[in-house]
């Protein structure tokens, strides 16, 4: 039986894969010379550092509500010396916090997802923020792929439903007509687009191994709640099916020097806004 806490070494596995929405996201925000950057949901605090290095003159704080991503985030500024020293990490929950009149640029990268209403939050935050602050986001939108409508499927079943009812609520977007209409409400200049990356991932069940770093967590770790006080094995149960399941949808290919891959499409949407001073519709 697997435990299924947030797990920075396991989100870490496909690094790469992970950080490129990062970097499209981060790259369509054109702060000159912001005093405070917040990366709210900052995982491991990997991407974090790329906005301190941007912005040296700035207070950039990584928020997450993962005690477990704070730690590992901390501790990797602590083992290097060439940390930039205008980093730190903080642990609270995203719907405690609120933007200060020194925040100018907020980033979220694949965390609102997980917040029911998100939108509304979204639309607090923005509200708050001060004229020429910048707010970039994005959230996946697979939900209607294989990988992420067989977790809904499964938790459905009468035999994972106490566990999926404690744990699971699903991560849920909005479409970018709404988030770009939540942008104009607030005096936001919006730049709203979404992206497919077919990404090409490598090794034994890449796509079980990646949905296990973050959306199939929850609903498994509920199971191995209810198989430590029962003695059951719904976990596993619930493994084999998933898994045999993905290897069906995903199935890997050979490429012609050898390598096994597998096809991964995954779908992202993208919100960046500017609160100009002067904007209008």
């Amino acid at each position: 039986m697997e435990n299924f806490i947030w797990d920075p070494s396991q989100y870490a596995v496909f690094a790469g894969h992970r950080a490129r929405p990062f970097y499209d996201l981060s790259a369509a925000i054109y702060a000159d010379q912001p005093r405070t950057v917040v990366d709210m949901g900052c995982g491991p605090g990997n991407m974090t550092r790329t906005l301190a290095q941007r912005w040296p003159q700035a207070e950039v704080i990584g928020l997450d509500s993962s005690r477990e991503m704070v730690q590992e985030a901390r501790l990797s500024l602590q083992d290097d010396p060439q940390a930039p020293t205008n980093l730190r990490f903080e642990h609270i929950e995203a719907e405690q916090w609120e933007p200060d009149a020194s925040v100018d640029v907020v980033v979220s990268n694949a965390m609102l997802q997980w917040i029911p209403n998100h939108r509304q939050l979204m639309d607090r935050w923005l509200g708050q923020m001060s004229p020429g602050a910048w707010f970039a986001m994005q959230v996946p939108g697979n939900y209607s792929a294989p990988s992420h409508r067989t977790i809904a499927e499964l938790a459905n079943r009468p035999e994972y439903a106490e566990a999926s009812q404690r744990t699971y609520t699903g991560e849920s977007i909005y479409t970018p007509r709404e988030y770009t209409h939540t942008l104009i409400r607030r005096g936001f200049r919006p730049n709203v687009w979404e992206t497919t990356y077919h990404q090409v991932l490598t090794g034994e069940e890449p796509v079980y191994n990646w949905v296990k770093g973050a959306a199939l967590r929850p609903v498994l770790q509920g199971l191995a709640e209810i198989d430590e006080r029962d003695g059951s094995n719904l976990q596993a149960a619930y493994l084999s099916e998933y898994r045999e399941r993905m290897l069906h949808d995903y199935p890997p290919y050979t490429s012609p020097d050898g390598t096994v891959v597998t096809i991964f499409p995954m779908r992202r949407v993208f919100v960046v806004g500017h609160k100009e001073l002067d904007y209008t519709i």
